[in-house]
C-alpha cells in the first residue's frame, strides 16, 4: 500500500510551490525531524492508526486488500465523533460535527454520507501513514504493523479499564453509537487530547529511543529537549530572529546538529527574500497596482544585497552535497534587474518542469489570484519605509515549520519532558 503525500505549506503565497521550495525544504527538515510533516500534529493519531491496522487484521482484513481503506475510514469516523463529542478538533472535524448533534448514529447512517468517504487516502491514514513507517510503527509501504506498532496498538486500545475493540466491534456491526450509556466516558478516555496511560507512554519512549539509535546525530533533539523559553522566541515577530540563536546556543556541544539548524535559518532567509521578490513582481503587474504604483524607496538595492548575502550564507553551510541550485545563481548577482530576471527564470523553469504554466509571462500575469495584492501592498509599504528590516520581516512572513514544537508535544505525550 502506497501512502499519498498531502502537502500544506506555511503561507498562502507558497501554496502551490511556485519557486520549488518543497524539495529542498524537505531535504533540510529531514536532517532534523524526519518523522514529521506539517500535517502530523498529534501522536494519538498514530496510536489510533496502529489500532485500526490491528483490529482489521484480527477481522481478516489486511492492508492492500479490497475495502481496507474504507474500513479504516469506518473506524476513523467512530474515533472522530468521539473526539468531537469530547471537545477536540480532529481531521475532518467539520464533517463529524453534524453527526454529534443527532439522536441516533450507526455505521450504515455514516455510509450514506459520501463526503465522509471522499479521498480515502486522506485523513489519519494519509497524514500519518508515511510518518508511521518512519517511526517503524508500520512496516515499509504500510504492509502491516511492526512489533513496535503492535505494542502501540495494544497500549492505545486499553485505557482506564476500557477496551476500544469492544466499542469498535459494536460500531462495525451497526449498533447505534448514541445508545451507549457510557458514551461520554468513552469520549473522555479516547478523545484526541486524552492523557495516554503508562503503557502507551512507555511504547513511545521506546520508539523515540529506537529512532535516536538509528540516527544518533539527531538524538540530542530528543535527549536534550528545547527549553520553553527558546521555543517561545519562535512564536513572536519581535523575537523570531533570536529563536535560531537560542537553538544554536542550546545545542552548541553538537556541531553537526548546529550546522543543520543554521541551514534551516539560512534557507528561511533566502527563500523568504526570493518569495518576496517574486510576489513583488506578481503584484506590480496587477491592473490596479499599475495605476497607483508601488513606492520602493531604496528597497531594490536592499533586497539585492540581502539576497546575494543570503545565498552566500546558505552555500557556506549546506555541506558538500548541493541539493538546491537556486543559491548558486544568486550569490554573485550584480544588480536588481539581474536578480529579478534570475528569480523569474527560475520560477518559469520550475513550473514548466511540473507541466504547469508560469504565473508571470513577460509583463502580464498568466495565472490569476495567486497573491493577495492588498495584503502584499501593506507588507511592502512597511519594508519600503524601513528597508533595514527587510531580512527579518521576510523571514517572519515566510517562515516555515521546522517541527521543534511538534517534538515537544511528542516528548510530553511520551512523558519525557
Amino acid at each position: 500500500m502506497k501512502f499519498t503525500d498531502f502537502v500544506i505549506t506555511e503561507s498562502a503565497g507558497n501554496s502551490v510551490d511556485p519557486l520549488g521550495y518543497l524539495k529542498p525544504a524537505g531535504e533540510i527538515s529531514s536532517g532534523l525531524f524526519r518523522p514529521f510533516t506539517v500535517l502530523t500534529n498529534h501522536p494519538a493519531y498514530q496510536g489510533f492508526l496502529a489500532f485500526a491496522f490491528s483490529f482489521l487484521e484480527r477481522n481478516s482484513l489486511k492492508p492492500g486488500q479490497k475495502n481496507f481503506l474504507r474500513r479504516v475510514r469506518d473506524l476513523e469516523i467512530l474515533w472522530g465523533v468521539l473526539s468531537v463529542r469530547g471537545g477536540d478538533s480532529v481531521i475532518n472535524v467539520t464533517k463529524y460535527e453534524p453527526l454529534t448533534g443527532q439522536d441516533y448514529l450507526c455505521l450504515d447512517d455514516a455510509k450514506k454520507r459520501p463526503a465522509l468517504y471522499a479521498r480515502l487516502n486522506y485523513g489519519a491514514l494519509g497524514h500519518y501513514g508515511g510518518p508511521s513507517t518512519t517511526w517503524r510503527i508500520l512496516q515499509p509501504n504500510g504492509a502491516g504493523l511492526s512489533a513496535s506498532g503492535a505494542a502501540l496498538a495494544e497500549a492505545w486500545q486499553h485505557r482506564n479499564g476500557f477496551d476500544f475493540a469492544n466499542l469498535a466491534t459494536r460500531w462495525m456491526s451497526g449498533v447505534d453509537l448514541f445508545a451507549d450509556a457510557a458514551l461520554d466516558e468513552w469520549a473522555r478516555v479516547y478523545r484526541l487530547d486524552a492523557e495516554p496511560e503508562s503503557a502507551e507512554r512507555k511504547t513511545w519512549q521506546a520508539l523515540i529511543h529506537d529512532l535516536c539509535s538509528r540516527e544518533p546525530l539527531i538524538a540530542p533533539l530528543w535527549d536534550e529537549p528545547v527549553p520553553e523559553d527558546v521555543l517561545a522566541l519562535g512564536r513572536q515577530v519581535d523575537t523570531y530572529t533570536s529563536f535560531f540563536q537560542g537553538l544554536l546556543a542550546h545545542y552548541k556541544a553538537h556541531p553537526e546538529l548546529c550546522r543543520r539548524i543554521e541551514l534551516c535559518n539560512c534557507f528561511e532567509r533566502l527563500s523568504g527574500l526570493v518569495q518576496f521578490v517574486f510576489e513583488w513582481e506578481y503584484v506590480r503587474r496587477l491592473d490596479y497596482v499599475q495605476k497607483i504604483g508601488l513606492s520602493a524607496n531604496t528597497l531594490p538595492t536592499q533586497v539585492t544585497n540581502d539576497v546575494r548575502e543570503a545565498a552566500r550564507a546558505f552555500r557556506a553551510v549546506q555541506g558538500s552535497r548541493e541539493f538546491w541550485a537556486l543559491p548558486g545563481t544568486l550569490e554573485n548577482i550584480a544588480d536588481f534587474p539581474t536578480m529579478v530576471a534570475t528569480v523569474l527564470a527560475h520560477h518559469s523553469a520550475h513550473q514548466r518542469g511540473k507541466g504547469t504554466s508560469p504565473f508571470i509571462t513577460g509583463d502580464a500575469i498568466a495565472v490569476q489570484d495567486r497573491v493577495d495584492g492588498q495584503k502584499f501592498m501593506q507588507f511592502f509599504k512597511s519594508v519600503a519605509d524601513a528597508p533595514e528590516t527587510l531580512l527579518s520581516a521576510t523571514q517572519w512572513r515566510y517562515r516555515r515549520n521546522w517541527h521543534f514544537a511538534r517534538a515537544q508535544l511528542w516528548q510530553q505525550y511520551a512523558g519525557i519532558q
